[in-house]
């Protein structure tokens, strides 16, 4: 029982945007590390998704990358469940919602006082959740949306020594270097691959899988999970485009476990 010795889990709840498959869900993310449980998005499936994993009572926090409905729908059903439980004797604490302050209207409808203790995130923003240390940088999108680091520490047990370990998820995005710098030596990078170079427009909201694969190259990252996917592409052709420059690059699946 080495403190630190886990890796951290990464458990895709949603995988679709920005509406789901048949039997899918839109984004939401369930972060696992040394008995910490942190949820990011919380869009429409994931709350259903969630409860095949841990229990809600344990959950520990929440991040929302950004406020468009197929990334935080499912909030506005779990307060439901956190003021029930808690009106019950089942759950004893309010829950830490994180997210940025507009749109807001949007903002404002998370702010529910017998369910949530809501936090605004802004670039400057630093966490400290369990062993994870978050930091944050504003994306490109049509409203205000932040990426995500978590940084970790690691046990290699071959050489019993800590190694620092990198995820970075960018939200939604479209081009910028601002993800190319959180990004730098990350283990794994999961990207917004809402796009095929083929339905790619000037001023488009997202990245298309090609523009990933370039992304994960110039971070230097090990590996890239490709999320966010349109619930009609193939996942094949997203990861052809993908792997003309990054080879290490795979489709985030649903209800699958990455560490």
């Amino acid at each position: 029982n080495i403190q630190g010795g886990i890796n951290l889990k990464l458990t895709v709840l949603g995988n679709n945007g920005p509406f789901p498959s048949a039997g899918g869900a839109c984004s939401g993310y369930l972060i696992r590390h040394n008995g910490i449980n942190i949820l990011v998005d919380c869009g429409n499936g994931v709350l259903a998704n969630l409860q095949r994993f841990i229990r809600i009572e344990e959950l520990d926090a929440i991040i929302l990358t950004h406020l468009h409905s197929d990334h935080i729908s499912d909030i506005h059903i779990l307060k439901y469940a956190i003021q029930i439980k808690r009106k019950r004797g089942q759950m004893d604490k309010l829950l830490e919602v994180y997210a940025p302050q507009e749109p807001e209207e949007e903002y404002k409808r998370l702010d529910v006082k017998d369910a949530f203790i809501l936090k605004p995130i802004t670039a400057d923003t630093v966490l400290k959740i369990g062993d994870i240390k978050l930091s944050f940088a504003q994306m490109k999108h049509p409203v205000l949306d932040f990426a995500i680091s978590m940084e970790f520490k690691s046990m290699e047990f071959k050489s019993m020594e800590h190694n620092r370990k990198k995820f970075v998820f960018s939200g939604d995005t479209s081009w910028n270097e601002a993800i190319i710098d959180l990004a730098g030596g990350a283990d794994l990078l999961m990207l917004d691959a809402g796009l095929l170079e083929r339905d790619f427009t000037v001023g488009a909201a997202h990245l298309t899988a090609f523009q990933c694969g370039e992304i994960a190259l110039k971070a230097g990252v090990k590996r890239l999970l490709l999320t966010h996917l349109w619930p009609e592409y193939e996942v094949g052709e997203l990861l052809e485009e993908a792997h003309r420059s990054f080879r290490n690059a795979y489709a985030a699946q649903l209800l699958q476990d990455y560490e």
